[in-house]
């Protein structure tokens, strides 16, 4: 090695060591120093000054505010540039222009700035707000001291408001350091990346005005400093809430409303600006009364998501949150780590917050309330372009009617007892708690001179989701295997007859009542009926006991039924089939007809809905988180379905039963050898009995059929209404399934189910009226 090449390796080596061992930067001075060197003290400082930091930059631009402070007192005229001279002489007097004003010193850039002391400073630089803001307004504004929490929006509206000078102190609190993340939407440089916030916002505060009273408070606002920050050195006049903390949030309005504070809050979505005035209204709900159905007394001990998830809903007023934030609400935790935010809606609601802030300062303005400033729908297409992204239908049927019931029985010979409609009305009372899918209960019963039918009422299951009426001739095969074991109890025997109208295949069976012979049919499962449920309640994971599955097997096969059942109770093999009903379930849900169809087909969400339909899904059915709950709720808008689709979104559907699926004891599937109408009543008798049996013994029994309705498309119906990556993921998810169950090669598959030892579901599942199911002729 060359001499020069070992001197450049020193000197490289050198500088790295350096890089290593910088001193720590002081990331909490927030103070510049003044220095008026007319006195002789402040001019010996700042030549010490000078002499211990020899790199320092200064800035001399005091001409140029003189000037400016010249013609503003000079409105009239603009004084040409002699006179200009002439005027600054004889304004600075016996100064010098070095002497003249404040040199400031600011040591976290080592810059030496040269300005004009505060009266002047203070005139010069407000002079442009000047009729907007008078002068004894802006001395007005000078005396208000206003709190800032939270310093992403928050610093929108600091700056903001130091600009206008519409505060003569601001207390900014904040515990949190500037990440790279927020450099999306807080103005600053990375040069600030792992600096406090309120460091950096009382930087810039103080390199706009540095006469401006800044106060931080480096541990946020706290339940242990919350007093001192609302009323040390003077009450606030106004608190400006843009903490992330739903108990601070609370607590701050705790404090702010016994000291008459009115509170102002930006959301930075959709322009949302919140303002609570405690000042005149001293009785007033803090945040309007939108949780006070909660008990917010106890938000500071709420630990998880779960918990705060009711509060925080209620807070923002989903409704009204924009499309792309609720779509993203639901990536967040899958692709994305927390809900975004834009540096555009950050700097509206800095705009909007010191805006609203000046106006209750001077005066001006005195409502509460929430108020939107929505820029996409203030400026917008006239023409919006349209989209096929969410195309939908309402599917509808013919009404089923009594001439059509009466024309289609009367041609079929059926040899029965007659029975009384006393007899009829217990039977198919109980006939009807049978389960059907969504709890859509297809069916109408006819009875017509002592003889009884069923009906296909379409109009209740007709959708995208019941393919070839394959749920809803599942939903049959329960009732009919219902009001066989129901009849036993009467003395009497039930044959079917499936279809018994070839030209009405409404009509979905006739049956023939002969009285029971001494072998009683499943006369085990009739106590059952009353109790079935659904229960999507996770499990214990519980070992199955080897004889309950074999009175499973069992009871599949009673009155030779060609359907079978097989149980998988391997936790590998859960764990798969877990995986692909929830992948499923996802396509589901992001597939708009299976959207649409959910939510205004199945899903009730009230009490009030539950008990007014008598039909579809109890929200509280679904045993949902309050997150996953929220998520169900956010979900329901068809732009973020589009939303989601387009970004390749929705993992989170996934999460609604991974979990629950997971913590089964075993899994079952039954399957007949055809795929026919008569196979799929069959085999819904076959999953009655399994159902009632299972509960009988303890187990808890979930649906999660839906692999098999959406396969069953792609294989039957040349995958009618599915999409190019439907088929694809369905194809691929179908090959999963059969790997864990064979027969699914060799038979077709008709419903498959959890098995789990769990605690009692929250709901049971309501029923309409007998007068609106059995009709009497």
């Amino acid at each position: 090695m060359e001499l020069n090449d070992t001197r450049l390796l020193n000197t490289h080596t050198y500088k790295m060591l350096q890089l290593q061992n910088l001193n720590a930067e002081d990331n909490f001075s927030v103070e510049p120093l003044f220095f008026r060197i007319y006195l002789e003290s402040d001019k010996e400082k700042l030549e010490s000054l000078l002499i211990q930091k020899p790199f320092i930059k200064i800035h001399d631009e005091i001409s140029t505010q003189l000037d400016d402070l010249i013609k503003s007192k000079h409105p009239k005229r603009k004084p040409e540039p002699a006179e200009l001279e002439i005027l600054k002489a004889k304004h600075i007097g016996n100064l010098s222009m070095q002497d003249y004003g404040v040199w400031v010193y600011y040591p976290w850039s080592d810059r030496l700035v040269h300005i004009l002391d505060e009266e002047e400073y203070i005139e010069v630089r407000t002079n442009r707000n000047i009729y907007k803001i008078t002068r004894e307004e802006r001395d007005l504004l000078g005396k208000q001291k206003i709190g800032v929490v939270g310093l992403s929006v928050g610093q929108s509206i600091s700056i903001t408001m130091a600009m206008e000078r519409s505060f003569g102190e601001i207390r900014l609190a904040d515990f949190d350091v500037l990440e790279l993340t927020n450099i999306n939407r807080i103005r600053t440089g990375v040069h600030n990346l792992g600096v406090p916030k309120v460091t950096i916002v009382a930087r810039e505060i103080k390199e706009i005005d540095p006469y401006l009273k800044v106060t931080c408070f480096y541990d946020g606002l706290t339940e242990e400093n919350m007093h001192r920050y609302f009323t040390e050195g003077g009450n606030l006049d106004i608190v400006v809430d843009e903490c992330d903390s739903l108990d601070i949030k609370i607590q701050l309005r705790g404090l702010a409303k016994p000291l008459g504070i009115p509170v102002v809050m930006d959301t930075s979505d959709r322009g949302t600006l919140d303002v609570e005035r405690f000042d005149l209204e001293p009785e007033r709900p803090i945040l309007h009364g939108l949780i006070d159905h909660l008990d917010y007394s106890q938000v500071k001990h709420l630990k998880t998501n779960e918990e705060k998830v009711p509060f925080l809903l209620a807070m923002i007023g989903i409704d009204t949150v924009s499309t792309r934030l609720k779509a993203s609400m639901i990536e967040v935790g899958q692709t994305i780590t927390t809900w975004p935010q834009l540096a555009s809606a950050v700097t509206l609601g800095g705009a909007l917050g010191a805006d609203v802030c000046r106006r209750i300062s001077l005066g001006q303005y005195h409502e509460s309330g929430r108020y939107w400033i929505d820029m996409a729908d203030l400026i917008k297409d006239k023409e919006p372009k349209l989209d096929n992204e969410y195309a939908v239908k309402d599917y509808d049927a013919k009404e089923l009617t009594l001439p059509e019931m009466e024309r289609a029985t009367n041609i079929v010979i059926n040899e029965t007892i007659d029975l009384s409609n006393d007899q009829i009305k217990e039977l198919v009372s109980l006939a009807v708690l049978a389960p059907s899918s969504g709890n859509n209960q297809p069916w109408k019963w006819f009875a017509n001179k002592g003889k009884l039918f069923l009906f296909h009422d379409e109009k209740h299951s007709v959708s995208w989701g019941d393919f070839d009426n394959i749920t809803s001739n599942i939903s049959f095969g329960a009732t009919i295997e219902t009001l066989k074991i129901a009849a036993i109890k009467m003395g009497f025997a039930v044959e079917p007859i499936y279809f018994p109208n070839k030209e009405n295949r409404r009509l979905i069976a006739a049956f023939n009542f002969i009285e029971a012979s001494s072998a009683v049919y499943a006369s085990d499962l009739s106590s059952a009926i009353g109790f079935r449920t659904t229960n999507r309640k996770a499990g214990t994971g519980k070992k199955i006991d080897e004889k309950v599955t074999a009175s499973l097997k069992e009871i599949v096969k009673l009155g030779d039924s060609e359907s079978n059942i097989d149980i998988i109770e391997n936790k590998d093999q859960i764990i798969k089939i877990a995986d692909i009903v929830s992948k499923v379930e996802r396509i589901r849900f992001l597939y708009p007809q299976g959207h649409h169809d959910f939510y205004t087909k199945e899903i009730r969400w009230n009490d009030v809905d539950v008990n007014q339909t008598k039909d579809g899904l109890d929200i509280k059915s679904l045993e949902l988180s309050e997150s996953d709950k929220t998520g169900l709720i956010v979900a329901s808008e068809p732009g973020v379905i589009k939303l989601l689709n387009k970004w390749g979104g929705g993992a989170a559907f996934e999460k609604l039963s991974n979990k629950a699926i997971i913590s089964s004891s075993g899994i079952g599937l039954i399957t007949m050898p055809n795929y026919d109408q008569e196979s799929f009543i069959k085999g819904g008798e076959a999953v009655q009995r399994v159902w009632l049996k299972a509960n009988i013994q303890g187990l808890t029994f979930h649906p999660i059929s839906a692999p098999l309705f959406l396969f069953a498309r792609l294989n039957h119906g040349n995958s009618e209404e599915l999409t190019e990556p439907m088929m694809v993921e369905l194809t691929e998810l179908q090959r999963s399934l059969k790997e864990i169950f064979p027969v699914l090669d060799e038979r077709q598959g008709i419903f498959m189910f959890r098995l789990s030892y769990a605690d009692d579901a929250s709901v049971r599942s309501v029923r309409r009226s007998l007068d609106e199911t059995l009709i009497f002729n």
